[in-house]
């Protein structure tokens, strides 16, 4: 699941359609084949940060500037907290059903005319929904900011939910929950998040159930979006070559008509009960499905911790170390000496809540009980001896350069602090990641392993045995 980069449809014009299935594929699937990625130092770049300048309107939107001034352009995020992790327990969908609903109309635009708006000035828009948040963004020529703006303030504002899109969008909906259900892959994760989820709303995934979907009324759905797509319950992140002072001025512009009710106080009371809503484990358990199928996919999950944790950095590690690269001991044992599996790996989100650690791998079903040992063997050897300081510096390398590489983008300069704002450490929290990670020791590894990779949960989509 990953927290560094989520996938974007190629074409502008087809993005929001494509967001969707693009979340499940980059933030809610496991990792499945290790890649290696382009390594900087083990300390942050040497560069001078560019400042970011935090503001807070009276209405109580926060809004983030980064000024830019490399080409003329302007990123816009807007990240709302409406998202399963705020989702009742009946309403299971709901933030990604409401999502998908934004671009079927507002009170001044049609489908057609959302889909149009920034193709026409050669911007681009794009949306998708995580397990804590949902979001929109935009990059348009600096000329054409203001089109940018008032489109995404229109979105949160005044979308239509007519009743016959939202029959329309229902039924995509209940076939996208069809079409999730015949790939293995993905009914592991799916069992597996409920597994280590048993109350606490990560558990229903992005997608709901049909029962829930096909129970969310049109008054459900205008009510969810009313209650969260509100000044309070976002950050609007700006980017691009504009001053400071005048984006702050467009952005009270367009959004001055957005509602101002904070969230519920339930969703502000999360946080206080989280740690009851998911309690770690306290033996092992398996969930599996039998399906008739050529491969045996399989995920293991272990329950993490939130973002701006103390061991948030130490696990992050322990993932590279155990299943991100091609020189991972998943992949090395498991695939290349062993033969074991065609795909494997691991990763560790970044959430406002526990986040899960998960080890995945795809196989021969007559191979499926070796790999669940296999990856948990691996599990436990890291919690008995310290990682080996190549290890070491290859997972701090990976991290912070896939970092750095990552603040080369215009559209993430905007989205990143956006983002750890809205998780509730902070916007800072992301230039600090570097030095955070370098600090990261062996023996804080091997503690992290030793407490947290016990009891996991393993999930297995195979076909039955024979």
């Amino acid at each position: 699941m990953r927290s560094g980069g989520p996938g974007r449809a190629d074409r502008p014009g087809v993005r929001q359609r494509l967001a969707s299935l693009l979340t499940l594929v980059t933030l809610a699937m496991p990792v499945m084949v290790a890649s290696e990625a382009p390594v900087a130092g083990a300390q942050a770049p040497p560069r001078t940060a560019v400042p970011i300048s935090r503001h807070v309107l009276l209405d109580g939107l926060v809004v983030l500037f980064r000024e830019n001034r490399t080409a003329d352009l302007v990123a816009v995020d807007v990240l709302v907290r409406a998202s399963p992790r705020v989702e009742e327990a009946d309403e299971g969908g709901a933030a990604f059903f409401v999502r998908e609903m934004l671009f079927r109309g507002t009170a001044r635009r049609s489908a057609a005319d959302i889909a149009a708006g920034l193709e026409a000035v050669g911007g681009s828009l794009s949306a998708l929904t995580s397990l804590d948040y949902t979001e929109l963004a935009a990059v348009a020529p600096t000329a054409a900011v203001d089109t940018a703006l008032d489109l995404l303030a229109d979105l949160v504002t005044d979308a239509r939910f007519d009743p016959a899109d939202v029959e329309a969008q229902r039924r995509v909906h209940l076939a996208r929950l069809r079409a999730r259900a015949d790939q293995p892959a993905a009914q592991a994760f799916d069992l597996a998040l409920a597994a280590i989820y048993p109350l606490h709303p990560y558990g229903k995934g992005l997608l709901g159930s049909a029962e829930t979907v096909s129970a969310l009324s049109r008054e459900r759905l205008l009510g969810f979006y009313r209650t969260l797509y509100t000044a309070p319950n976002m950050v609007v992140s700006v980017a691009g070559n504009l001053p400071a002072e005048v984006a702050l001025r467009k952005v009270g512009q367009a959004f001055a008509r957005v509602r101002r009710q904070p969230p519920p106080r339930r969703i502000r009371l999360l946080r206080t009960v989280e740690g009851a809503l998911a309690p770690r484990p306290a033996q092992r358990r398996e969930v599996r499905e039998f399906r008739q199928t050529a491969q045996a996919s399989i995920v293991v999950a272990y329950l993490g911790v939130p973002v701006g944790h103390r061991d948030w950095a130490a696990l992050r590690a322990l993932s590279v170390i155990l299943g991100e690269g091609l020189s991972s001991r998943l992949f090395v044992e498991i695939r290349e000496k062993q033969g074991l599996a065609y795909a494997v790996g691991s990763s560790f989100s970044t959430l406002a809540g526990p986040a899960p650690l998960l080890l995945s791998a795809g196989t021969e079903p007559a191979n499926a009980a070796r790999v669940v040992e296999a990856l948990l063997r691996e599990a436990a050897r890291l919690g008995e001896a310290r990682p080996a300081p190549e290890e070491m510096d290859r997972a701090r390398q990976r991290i912070i350069g896939v970092h750095a590489i990552d603040h080369e983008d215009l559209r993430r300069q905007a989205f990143l602090p956006a983002l750890y704002e809205l998780l509730g450490v902070g916007y800072a929290f992301d230039g600090r990641i570097p030095e955070l990670v370098s600090r990261v020791r062996a023996e804080e590894v091997r503690r992290a392993a030793r407490l947290y990779l016990q009891h996991p949960v393993v999930a297995v989509v195979a076909p039955p045995p024979r």
